[in-house]
């Protein structure tokens, strides 16, 4: 799993102002956009979090997803260690965030996903509404014990298979 994020991060890049999971209801600026909204579930920022990350403004928020990573391949295959979102809730929280996208509008989605190794992904998705989306990750490695955060800015965004899946980024860099 910290392959993937990875992964994604090596496809994507940066950050800038907005809480990442804070949320604050965004005027209604132009004509009679009405977003879609999110889920109600909400994950608190972990507490080791950058200060470049704790004092990003609030954008609206679109919930939060609530993971876990099974693999088959283990046996017995493991178990969640808590609650987990269920697949309409995530994709009502994914619907917002695309649609907020499509619309050039300011949101924010908060995933918090144990692996089945038990490392532990933070990743927040942030538009700002410039049209880019700043990708935040936190990784705690449970093998290494060591946490990292990144962040990069990416151009684009879609729903693939009810993942969001962001492209065309820039360099993945540390947050201190």
């Amino acid at each position: 799993m910290v392959a993937v994020l990875a992964t994604a991060f090596a496809a994507c890049g940066g950050s800038s102002g907005a809480s990442p999971v804070s949320s604050s209801n965004p005027s209604a600026a132009a004509g009679s956009y009405s977003p879609l909204p999110g889920n109600s579930t909400t994950v608190p920022l972990p507490s080791d979090a950058p200060s470049a990350v704790v004092s990003l403004a609030g954008v609206r928020s679109c919930g939060a997803e609530i993971l876990f990573e099974e693999d088959v391949d283990i046996s017995p295959i493991p178990t969640a260690p808590g609650p987990v979102t269920d697949a309409a809730s995530n994709q009502q929280a994914i619907a917002c965030l695309i649609d907020a996208w499509q619309n050039s509008k300011p949101a924010v989605l908060t995933v918090s996903e144990v692996t089945d190794e038990a490392d532990q992904l933070f990743t927040i998705y942030r538009l700002p509404g410039d049209d880019t989306v700043q990708l935040i990750a936190r990784v705690f490695s449970h093998t290494d014990m060591t946490v990292t955060w990144t962040q990069t800015v990416c151009k684009q965004l879609s729903d693939q298979s009810g993942q969001v899946t962001p492209a065309d980024c820039l360099s993945e860099t540390p947050i201190s």
